[in-house]
């Protein structure tokens, strides 16, 4: 179960509790320990979930390249744009409003803030999961990001200030806090969730992938 965030040790807890009798492991794809590749070591025949949101470098070039070094393994898709992660998405913003006080009928308008890259698949799920989420919630949702090409977040909500909007929420398509999310902070907008963080819709996905593909 191979990842980029400090979350992935509570997931494979959640995970493990989820498949009795699958023994469960953790790697990062860089900058900690475990490694993925160290953790597919010993292993045999394992079925590799990439704890990611977007279908980035990592997912198509570096995870494919570690499962060809260590030999017979099944890759599965990485996790979004799962509804169960719209649904955590949604869960976050909710919970955030609720602190402020505020409705959802307040808002005007959403900005789905995603990591962003140079690659069209990950922008495109970006985009699909923004209507996702404007089709639960009944209001209008626009992607935009923290990388790659734009409109940046801080674009994306100027745009719907320009258009007269009075009250604007960022709900925030990220895995876990960082330089990203700390971004946000300078956004302009009047509500700004956190990210998904530990929730139980990681191991659900998860779990999904790793039946469909053992």
């Amino acid at each position: 179960m191979p990842g980029s965030v400090p979350l992935l040790e509570p997931i494979a807890r959640d995970v493990a509790a989820r498949l009795p009798g699958v023994e469960v492991d953790h790697g990062y794809v860089e900058f900690q320990s475990p490694s993925a590749l160290k953790a597919l070591q010993g292993g045999e025949d394992p079925v590799v979930v990439p704890v990611f949101l977007g279908s980035g470098y990592h997912v198509e070039k570096d995870l494919p390249a570690m499962v060809d070094e260590h030999g017979p393994a099944r890759l599965t898709e990485h996790l979004g744009p799962h509804p169960a992660l719209i649904g955590a998405v949604i869960d976050r913003l909710a919970g955030q409003l609720v602190e402020q006080d505020t409705h959802w009928g307040d808002l005007d308008g959403i900005v789905l803030a995603a990591a962003g890259s140079r690659r069209a698949g990950p922008v495109r799920e970006a985009g699909r999961a923004a209507r996702a989420l404007e089709s639960r919630v009944g209001l209008p949702v626009r992607a935009a990001y923290l990388s790659g090409g734009g409109p940046t977040v801080s674009e994306a909500v100027a745009a719907w200030r320009a258009e007269g909007a009075q009250s604007i929420a960022v709900a925030t398509y990220l895995l876990a806090e960082g330089r990203f999310s700390a971004a946000l902070r300078s956004s302009g907008a009047e509500v700004l969730a956190p990210p998904i963080g530990h929730h139980a819709a990681l191991a659900e996905v998860v779990v999904e992938r790793y039946l469909r593909a053992a």
